[in-house]
């Protein structure tokens, strides 16, 4: 067998970290004042969403900003 090439074993010197718990990862990492975003998609393909009412949602305490499809048309793929 070649020595580097296709299918060819690598060692991964992350692999024992990552085994053992001691990896470190995105969701483990909390900084003061960090927001978190919440991405929320319709679970039915090709639907119309007709109307979207967010008032209830930007009262609530911790809540940066809502977004919908209106507000960032502009931004593109």
């Amino acid at each position: 067998m070649q020595k580097f090439g296709i299918g060819a074993r690598i060692k991964r010197k992350e692999d024992n970290r990552l085994l053992t718990g001691n990896g470190l990862y995105m969701g483990d990492i909390n900084l003061d004042k960090q927001a978190h975003a919440y991405i929320l998609r319709s679970p039915h393909a090709n639907a119309k969403i007709l109307s979207i009412d967010t008032k209830a949602a930007s009262k609530l305490t911790g809540v940066l900003g809502i977004f919908t499809s209106s507000d960032i048309h502009d931004i593109g793929p």
